[in-house]
């Protein structure tokens, strides 16, 4: 089989329809959501008062741009996910409400149009665990979405917190995967000159998520939970066994919940393919299996991989079943397509 031939699902990426933009212009304000103009001709979205990382580029609305990238790129389906800028976390829970409902009935339009070309991914108010498994429920049930995204944090609060272990059990009971994505809200200027809060602070980010739910004993809690880990995984599946050493080795202060090594949750864990890296991207494999891994572009920020089939097409020590898997089989297995 060659690759050309074979069906690719893109399960990292983002948009923001015009739907969104509109809803926030006429109903925003209310809940402390506005489009905001820069100086320097830019527009960017202010939630509670914290501007949105980068501006809003015209990639993230502009569906025509998209599926022609798509066609391009041999992308057959893309899972749509929100722009974690757009999370909210930090709004009073009713508009946090309303703001995830926005964009998950935009994506729902999206797929509806397209429903040989799109899946989508929800967004949920998870500064109220109880409210963010209501808004799952409907996003599944009633929009027909088949993943939820979430950032790699609430605030300063882990994921592996107890409050949050009602919006675990939803998505652990209607069987989506929970793809966990960094947001780039409230960074200091030490971290964002460089371009280091995307570089560095996205992977780390991820790294201290996924760390908070092996170590804090979600996956004891929840263990048919299944959770993509963006950008390859951060450092996680490099330091795999530092993680697990700490597991054994912290002070009684800091000691987790988890009960067991943390190897028994590896299967939990799923990653994308975005890593910019052959040498990475291989060792990954080795490390968890084409079965844990699903391919990924990041579009449209400026990160992206451009040509993420032809990343995996390149390695050679691939075979056609590892192939099928990474551009196929992972990805559609996570979000339940044939």
């Amino acid at each position: 089989m060659t690759l050309e031939k074979q069906r690719c699902l893109d399960i990292h990426a983002h948009h923001v329809g015009k739907p969104v933009i509109d809803r926030i212009n006429a109903e925003g304000a209310v809940h402390d959501v506005k489009i905001v103009k820069g100086e320097d001709g830019t527009t960017r979205i202010s939630v509670g008062g914290r501007l949105t990382g980068m501006p809003l580029i015209p990639p993230l609305s502009d569906e025509t741009a998209r599926l022609k990238w798509m066609d391009e790129a041999g992308i057959d389906v893309q899972l749509l996910s929100g722009w974690m800028d757009l999370a909210g976390y930090h709004l009073p829970t009713e508009a946090g409400l309303w703001l995830s409902r926005v964009q998950n009935e935009a994506l729902a339009e999206m797929v509806a149009q397209h429903p040989d070309r799109y899946a989508a991914a929800a967004m949920v108010p998870l500064q109220d665990a109880a409210l963010a498994a209501t808004e799952l429920r409907h996003a599944v049930q009633t929009l027909g979405h088949r993943a939820v995204q979430i950032g790699a944090r609430v605030e300063e609060e882990g994921l592996d917190a107890p409050q949050f272990d009602a919006f675990w059990a939803a998505a652990q009971e209607l069987n989506v995967p929970v793809i966990i994505h960094p947001a780039d809200l409230a960074v200091p200027p030490r971290i964002r000159r460089l371009f280091l809060h995307i570089l560095v602070g996205n992977p780390s980010e991820t790294t201290f998520a996924a760390a908070a739910l092996l170590l804090g004993g979600v996956f004891d809690r929840f263990p048919k939970l299944r959770v993509l880990l963006v950008h390859g995984g951060g450092c996680v599946p490099y330091q795999f066994g530092r993680i697990d050493r700490g597991r054994i080795t912290a002070p009684p202060f800091a000691k987790g919940a988890v009960k067991n090594s943390l190897g028994q949750y590896a299967n939990n864990l799923y990653y994308d393919t975005v890593l910019h890296d052959d040498a990475a991207f291989q060792y990954l494999i080795a490390r968890v299996g084409s079965s844990q891994v699903a391919l990924g572009s990041d579009y449209p920020f400026p990160l992206r991989d451009p040509d993420p089939v032809k990343f995996i097409n390149k390695n050679k020590y691939l075979n056609d079943n590892a192939r099928r898997a990474l551009c196929w089989d992972t990805g559609a297995g996570l979000l339940g397509l044939s």
